[in-house]
């Protein structure tokens, strides 16, 4: 391929150009590793500790791995923990005051407490020490006498077969005695498990039901997820001014793909009236707690200036943040800045690091563009077969790839051509067990 018919952009707003992230992220998570475009599934996470002990991960942990799911855990300075605890502490306060008046409530209560808030602790070090079995003899006993955080761990437990055989119908059963005493994160994980058929018959429209009841006590995930089911459209009649609300209420409490996702409307008006400096604030918002959708499209609205001044700088900062969590579309889009930029110093070299990465992901842009790189030799070792390989897996996608694959196929001979073909299968392979299922991250 002549380098002076380098790929570079490949033409038009779509394949060439640096990409914004678009649709919704759903299942309720923070930075998700993989393809742009819709995202769903949960990423596997730790159980749920008690109202004083540590945190909702994610990529919000964003590994790829073979796990089920685990459910959403929330951190305990998030707003409804804090006010879970707040109403715990009104609680205590209450029962101290009337204590202090009936004379023996306090000597009562205070020794009943601490020995399941112990075996709560001892089931916790057991569990992050990897001892699951032990873990659950601390647990289900506090289950059994009700405690809702060990309910919502034992249920955890069977659905990730961890300590005992996996059973998705206990992991239910568990879950919904949670659920029924009001317990939102168990609820929420019943809304999932509806939404994608984990462990149950796919059902979205009873779905919504189970993410109502915790949106009902300003549970963030679940106000997130029926802000997407309102837009993509419950029952196939979408409702954006409901599905605003709802995103509105999330992003209020610092839920980064509901800021996300409330940005992606205000600068596609889509809605709502156009507001590209409120898309811009939002995007921020999200990409300053590491949402990786939304620091790819806060280093895009840099690159084209949108809403912004141009500042190449800062798009590849932010491009870069969000490439480093794995997200392809920033990705590919910095490559195509390192590669093709106008305005920066170009580094092939790091440029078809990131084209690969993406590439891997099964991105046609990343592929073609890491194709032209191989082809020319540039900052990779020139290979025809290589390169060809590659072009011919982002034909698959993309019509610019089909073109190249084209035009290096009539420099190549027979046998480079079927060596090409042979690697190709050989990616494609790859490239499957790289890309993550419905249900995971």
């Amino acid at each position: 391929v002549p380098r002076d018919q380098a790929l570079g952009r490949i033409g038009g707003d779509y394949a060439g150009e640096n990409r914004v992230a678009i649709g919704q992220m759903r299942d309720g998570l923070g930075p998700v590793a993989g393809r742009h475009g819709l995202v769903i599934g949960g990423a596997p996470r730790r159980l749920r500790r008690c109202a004083g002990c540590a945190h909702h991960s994610g990529p919000e942990d964003h590994g790829k791995t073979t796990h089920p799911p685990m459910p959403a855990r929330r951190h305990p300075n998030s707003r409804p923990r804090r006010r879970a605890r707040a109403r715990a502490h009104a609680h205590a306060r209450a029962r101290a005051w009337t204590a202090a008046l009936i004379g023996v409530a306090a000597l009562l209560l205070g020794p009943l407490a601490a020995p399941a808030r112990a075996d709560f602790a001892a089931g916790w070090t057991a569990f992050e020490a990897g001892d699951y079995r032990l873990a659950r003899n601390h647990w289900i006993p506090l289950a059994l006498a009700g405690d809702l955080d060990a309910m919502y761990d034992i249920a955890a437990l069977y659905e990730n077969g961890y300590g005992v055989a996996r059973s998705t119908a206990r992991a239910i059963d568990w879950y919904r005695r949670a659920a029924n005493r009001r317990f939102a994160p168990a609820q929420f994980r019943l809304g999932q498990m509806y939404a994608f058929g984990i462990g149950i018959a796919r059902d979205p429209k009873t779905a919504p039901h189970w993410y109502d009841l915790p949106a009902q006590q300003g549970y963030a995930e679940a106000l997130f997820n029926l802000a997407v089911a309102y837009e993509t459209g419950v029952d196939d009649s979408p409702d954006i001014a409901r599905a605003i609300a709802y995103y509105q209420r999330a992003a209020d409490q610092g839920f980064a793909p509901a800021q996300f996702d409330l940005g992606r409307l205000y600068a596609a008006g889509n809605g709502v009236s156009r507001d590209i400096a409120r898309a811009v604030a939002l995007y921020r918002e999200a990409a300053e707690q590491g949402f990786a959708p939304a620091q790819n499209n806060l280093g895009y609205m840099y690159e084209k200036g949108i809403g912004l001044a141009v500042d190449t700088d800062e798009a590849v900062r932010w491009y870069r943040r969000a490439a480093e969590q794995n997200f392809a579309t920033a990705q590919t889009n910095l490559g195509i800045l390192l590669a093709f930029g106008t305005d920066i110093r170009r580094d092939y070299v790091a440029a078809a690091r990131w084209f690969r990465a993406a590439a891997l992901t099964g991105d046609p842009v990343a592929q073609a563009n890491l194709g032209l790189l191989l082809a020319n030799g540039q900052g990779i070792k020139r290979d025809p077969v290589e390169a060809h390989a590659w072009l011919i897996l982002a034909a698959e996608g993309d019509a610019n790839g089909a073109a190249y694959r084209d035009r290096l196929a009539n420099q190549l001979d027979e046998r480079e051509i079927a060596a090409a073909a042979r690697r190709a299968s050989v990616l494609r392979k790859e490239i499957k067990t790289r890309t993550p299922r419905p249900g995971r991250a």
